[in-house]
């Protein structure tokens, strides 16, 4: 008879689904709504904008905008964007100090603290008194609003049975397409930027109080012995799921005798001292840094492409939702190797595809400004149905004991793209947004084909040891 696991017991003890699991979940995809708008709240509190230099005291710059209250322009333009690359940076620092700080004290602590944090951030952000002041609090922010966002998504995986982990970045990912919508209505409603970011931040206050409500991972009481917490924990999901708790005790203790046979703990550079895995690891590397840069160099930039920058920035959060719907139905029918492949090259044919309505007009017109925004939108809807789909394949092509942390190290390598991406805006200006497109386009391609040197996962056994792992990733 096959041992049971954890997960297994988990399940009959506490059911796959129910209101334990339900209020966990939807609290996790409306906290996600706050990533999408502190992320890329900046097309609209520091937008592109028309000046001349030739007096540096004038004050052509008109609204209540980050370049305006900080004098950024001139000399001083890029501080914009750097405080934008600064607040991806504070991102990718976070995921991996408060990913340690929740495997030591615990999913919830971290998550009480981090929200408390991004709070005081946003409402020292929306307060600062100079461009230093609000670059530091933007890194800040950056860096606990990331913690937060990865533990969110630690404490829902480990809360659910297997069979919904698989679509569960996907499903997410719902709450920052909400975040991504909601934004240019709450822009446009408050020009204002510290009237916007107050509008963004308080309502967080909501969500720190409903933790309350929320509970400790209960992999994370069991990976810590938690005997006491974790029956106390048992007691009140079964309660809200309506399952019976018949001969749990024993089941309590069966996870208790397994602990003492888990796997030994590996690291990243044990993958990297394996062969194909380091292959895979590299790939995964520039898949993840090119997903990320394309999708916020388009999505921070999308008013540079004409048109009213309101319109453009809800269009483009509207074609989030198809975008996810399209991944959860292609991840079940399609190898995950030629679908993102396939996405990948779309994406780049498409931002290339936008290139002639730039490059053959000096005017901008209907004619010439609806299709680059179609089709720089197009371009978006791949990369950003890519972005979806990478989540779950990188996590199937890593074993269970590095699982974690090959994922982690692939988001820092998405964190470096996000921070480059900002920086679009300027090389826009010196260069034209035909370069920028080319770069894109030439970058996605280039993804597209180092992709097709990676496994196909779809249909294989996910491994849980490194040679597993190895045989896994020599399959071609």
């Amino acid at each position: 008879m096959k041992q049971q696991t954890v997960r297994h017991v988990l399940t009959d003890i506490i059911g796959e689904w129910g209101l334990w699991q339900l209020n966990i979940v939807v609290f996790a995809i409306s906290l996600h709504i706050f990533m999408a708008i502190n992320s890329l709240s900046v097309a609209f509190y520091a937008p592109t904008i028309k000046y001349w230099c030739a007096d540096n005291n004038n004050n052509t710059i008109i609204g209540d905008v980050v370049n305006n209250q900080f004098h950024l322009i001139c000399d001083r333009q890029g501080l914009a964007s750097l405080s934008q690359s600064l607040y991806m940076f504070g991102r990718a620092l976070g995921g991996v100090i408060f990913g340690c700080l929740s495997d030591r004290f615990g999913r919830i602590p971290i998550l009480g603290l981090t929200l408390l944090l991004e709070i005081m951030a946003g409402l020292s952000s929306a307060l600062a008194i100079n461009i230093l002041q609000f670059t530091i609090a933007r890194t800040v922010l950056g860096f606990v609003a990331n913690g937060r966002y990865l533990c969110t998504i630690m404490l829902v995986t480990e809360c659910l049975d297997s069979k919904y982990r698989v679509h569960l970045g996907i499903v997410l990912s719902f709450g920052l397409s909400m975040g991504y919508c909601l934004l240019p209505g709450i822009a446009y409603l408050l020009p204002n930027f510290r009237h916007m970011i107050l509008a963004t931040i308080i309502p967080e206050f909501v969500w720190l109080l409903w933790l309350l409500w929320i509970p400790e991972s209960p992999r994370w009481l069991i990976a810590n012995r938690q005997w006491n917490r974790l029956e106390r924990l048992v007691r009140q999901a079964v309660q809200m799921n309506s399952v019976s708790i018949n001969d749990w005790q024993n089941q309590i203790k069966l996870l208790i005798s397994q602990q003492n046979n888990e796997n030994k703990r590996s690291y990243i550079w044990d993958v990297l001292k394996s062969p194909n895995l380091r292959r895979t690891t590299l790939i995964m590397f520039f898949t993840w840094f090119v997903n990320a840069f394309v999708y916020y160099g388009i999505s921070l930039n999308i008013g540079d492409f004409g048109g009213n920058l309101f319109i453009n920035f809800l269009v483009a959060g509207l074609i989030e939702f198809p975008s996810i719907l399209l991944a959860l139905v292609a991840l079940k029918y399609i190898g995950r190797r030629p679908l993102v492949a396939g996405l990948m090259y779309a994406s780049g044919l498409s931002c290339l595809a936008v290139i002639p309505f730039i490059s053959t007009t000096t005017t901008t017109t209907t004619t010439t400004v609806w299709p680059r925004i179609t089709i720089a939108l197009i371009g978006k809807f791949f990369i950003g149905c890519s972005f979806n789909i990478i989540y779950p394949y990188t996590a199937e092509v890593y074993p269970t004991v590095v699982r974690q942390v090959g994922v982690a190290t692939c988001s820092v390598a998405a964190r470096v793209g996000s921070m480059i991406a900002p920086f679009v805006k300027e090389l826009n200006v010196y260069t034209g947004m035909s370069v920028v497109l080319t770069i894109f386009g030439s970058l996605s391609i280039a993804d597209g084909v180092s992709v097709h040197f990676l496994p196909e996962t779809r249909g294989q056994q996910i491994a849980d040891t490194i040679d597993e792992a190895e045989q896994l990733n020599s399959y071609r």
